[in-house]
């Protein structure tokens, strides 16, 4: 007796084949997800780059600025500083003179510069900070080719040189800018050099020569300035000088109307650059001050 129940068998081979599917979109997430990390941290880097330059750079700069400001040691260089009050008519008239207040000696009081009345434009005058608050050079120290001072000075500082005699001289113009004049001499030839801190640059530095009617003509400073030019008087006859132009003039005093003939004009440059044209240069690089200068 056939079974009622009939067991139908799947042919599995007869199936119609599935089509594959393409693969998930979640299987694309990773490489997209891996492509902004990328970006995210190229950025990172490009903007921390910019930073980490800007910051090599400022310290590039504040180690230039620091080389400029170390302490070189220039002998003797320094203010004189006076605490004397000027008086209240530090500038007046006596009779045929004018007298400009100069300073104060201690035992002899107030001191003046005695000029002729009217000789100068006193509204183009400055107040008077006092004589030889600001110290003028009138034995320089110096270096040849070399030495302690040489080797200090920053490569970018300014200097400012001149040939005399077959002599190649040099000065720093951080040097210049706290004494205003040197009385310098070179085989046995004496000449000034002048700097004003007001003009351009290029202006600053004069050279003059030192002499007049064959005798030395030693300058001070004066503490006054005239059209932002710095007065400088004469240690012999105490007449006030300014610069002309052409020539160092003494403008009132006893020498006035004589004119110092300027011989040279420097124009400023870096001393590395002057180093490696002048490497047998004599270097100014302090002042000599065992004796005063009247005893010059």
């Amino acid at each position: 007796m056939a079974s009622a129940d009939r067991i139908i068998t799947a042919d599995v081979s007869a199936s119609p084949s599935v089509p594959s599917s393409p693969a998930p979109v979640q299987a694309l997430l990773p490489r997209g997800a891996a492509l902004v990390v990328l970006a995210v941290l190229l950025f990172y880097v490009g903007s921390q780059g910019r930073i980490l330059w800007q910051e090599w750079a400022n310290l590039q700069g504040e180690l230039a600025e620091a080389r400029q400001s170390a302490v070189i040691g220039y002998y003797n260089i320094h203010i004189n500083p006076s605490y004397a009050r000027r008086p209240d008519d530090w500038c007046h008239d006596e009779g045929a003179h004018t007298l400009l207040w100069s300073g104060w000696k201690h035992g002899q009081g107030h001191q003046w510069f005695r000029i002729g009345r009217g000789e100068l434009d006193l509204a183009h005058v400055s107040e008077p900070i006092g004589r030889d608050v600001i110290q003028a050079i009138d034995l320089p120290i110096v270096e040849v080719g070399g030495g302690t001072i040489w080797q200090r000075i920053p490569e970018a500082a300014d200097v400012a040189g001149h040939e005399l005699g077959g002599t190649v001289n040099v000065y720093p113009l951080l040097l210049l800018d706290k004494v205003e004049v040197v009385n310098d001499e070179v085989a046995d030839q004496p000449f000034l050099v002048t700097y004003n801190p007001f003009a351009s640059k290029p202006d600053r530095v004069n050279v003059y020569v030192g002499a007049s009617e064959g005798r030395r003509v030693r300058m001070g400073v004066s503490g006054y300035f005239h059209d932002s030019k710095p007065v400088f008087y004469d240690r012999g006859t105490e007449s006030l000088w300014v610069d002309r132009g052409e020539g160092l003039e003494a403008v009132a005093g006893s020498r006035r109307g004589t004119t110092l003939r300027r011989v040279a004009h420097p124009t400023p440059t870096s001393w590395g650059d002057w180093r490696a044209r002048h490497p047998r240069s004599r270097l100014i690089v302090g002042a000599d001050r065992s004796r005063p200068p009247a005893e010059l």
